[in-house]
């Protein structure tokens, strides 16, 4: 019976044998077992370890480890060692193979998070299509703004119940329901983007609508109404009054800088417009140009010889990437304008092509913010509300075209939208009366042509 229970042995390294060997070899000793051909037991500084040599596919004589004695005891090491000389395994490269697929994943899990898929691969796409403030502007919903909380998330990871807390988060913040929905956009864009990118295999919030904003909270019943209004006479006024006290305090300030020190200045006294803002806030007033339109306005889509402006609106100007007709506002100047433009043109020296407003220290585009600043120097000037927002100026030359009664499509096509739908909403309350109109015409149809003509010279 004991030859029998010997023979059962996987090992011929047995617990007594392996510790004495740990308590007494010198470091670096092998414990080589009979059995098994190249198992070994190692002596090291802190305890031994089991292992095993094999020859790998390149006829190369490679080490494996096992384990460690006394936590795993002769026997079992012993069942690992010949399960993988029976199946010919190649452990060390198997080890490697797992430890490159484990670092691959991670690789790909870290390329998911939001903000590392932003300034990775989607950075590719500002480069090649975006401006540059539009991707500042994207980038800081992500970093500390309105969308930061999913910067830090895996996208795939991103869920619906997610997004519908966002929204009543930033609803009970007193985030108008428009804004919410263009992050939402944005969030939704990136997702889409990275799903084209093969980063993810779906948009996790695919299909998700946002909540409907509370009754009496829409655009048009907000306080967005009272903007969507013709400038008073005395707000008129006071632009104009202050962009003329604007320039005269910047030729004061020339004149003393060239009087004391600093001659080689240029006299701004020979110019029409000693700043940019001056001509700028006059294109606003007269052709209701968004101010990202002005500032990536060229005098190649201004002719003011002819007095024509032809512009493609940067809030589309993505279509035309994808197959798509951008809205392009195409208009007449009317004489005051054109006779503004024309002093600027002069000014900077008649250009054929490149910025109308560009950047006096870079040469470059302004950044979307430098309006803000001399606006509101000019409306301490001319005394206004300082509430008085620049994008005014657009919403009056869209009420004052509507109070005159130009038509609706007539005025979506001036002001760069493709159809009149946003018209319609944001500013109806200002369009006259066009069903009485149409009834008159359609009685007077009946009558005969003569009451047409009276009620069209009517």
């Amino acid at each position: 019976m004991a030859r029998g229970k010997s023979e059962d042995k996987i090992t011929s390294i047995t617990e007594p044998a392996a510790s004495t060997h740990m308590a007494k070899a010198k470091v670096g000793a092998l414990l080589f077992c009979k059995q098994i051909h190249n198992f070994h037991l190692l002596k090291q500084k802190k305890g031994c370890a089991w292992r095993l040599r094999y020859m790998d596919a390149n006829g190369k004589l490679r080490t494996a480890t096992i384990g460690r004695f006394p936590a795993m005891q002769p026997d079992e090491a012993a069942s690992i060692a010949k399960e993988w000389r029976d199946n010919d395994r190649d452990i060390l490269r198997e080890k490697a193979s797992r430890k490159h697929q484990r670092h691959q994943a991670a690789q790909e899990a870290d390329s998911r998070i939001l903000s590392t898929y932003l300034h990775g691969i989607y950075k590719q796409q500002w480069l090649a299509a975006w401006k540059e403030q539009n991707a500042k502007a994207l980038v800081a919903k992500f970093e500390g703004g309105n969308l930061s909380r999913f910067a830090g998330l895996d996208m795939g990871e991103i869920t619906k119940g997610m997004v519908r807390q966002w929204q009543a988060d930033m609803a009970a913040k007193g985030l108008k329901h428009a804004t919410i929905k263009r992050d939402f956009n944005d969030l939704r864009a990136v997702l889409n983007r990275a799903v084209a990118d093969e980063v993810l295999a779906d948009n996790p919030i695919k299909g998700h609508k946002l909540n409907p904003p509370p009754a009496g909270k829409t655009a048009t019943e907000s306080g967005d109404k009272d903007k969507r209004r013709l400038l008073t006479d005395a707000e008129v006024k006071g632009i104009l009054t202050g962009l003329e006290l604007f320039a005269e305090e910047i030729r004061t300030q020339r004149r003393s800088s060239r009087t004391h020190g600093k001659p080689d200045l240029p006299d701004l006294d020979v110019v029409n417009h000693p700043h940019w803002f001056i001509p700028f806030c006059h294109m606003a007033l007269h052709t209701g140009l968004r101010p990202g339109d002005l500032f990536s306005l060229r005098w190649e889509e201004l002719n003011v010889r002819f007095g024509r402006l032809t512009k493609v609106c940067e809030k589309t100007s993505h279509a035309a990437r994808s197959g798509k007709k951008p809205a392009v506002v195409d208009m007449k100047l009317n004489d005051t304008i054109k006779q503004i433009m024309s002093e600027w043109h002069k000014d900077c020296g008649k250009p054929v092509s490149g910025l109308v407003f560009e950047s006096p220290r870079t040469g470059r585009e302004l950044d979307s913010m430098a309006h803000r600043k001399p606006w509101a120097h000019v409306k301490r000037l001319g005394g206004l509300d300082e509430k008085l927002e620049f994008y005014s100026l657009r919403h009056h030359f869209i009420s004052a075209l509507l109070v005159a009664g130009v038509p609706i499509f007539t005025v979506a096509k001036l002001v760069g939208h493709k159809s009149t739908a946003m018209i319609e909403q944001h500013y109806g309350h200002l369009c006259p009366d066009q069903a009485t109109v149409a009834l008159d015409i359609v009685a007077a149809s009946v009558a005969g042509s003569k009451n047409i003509k009276r009620v069209e010279q009517g």
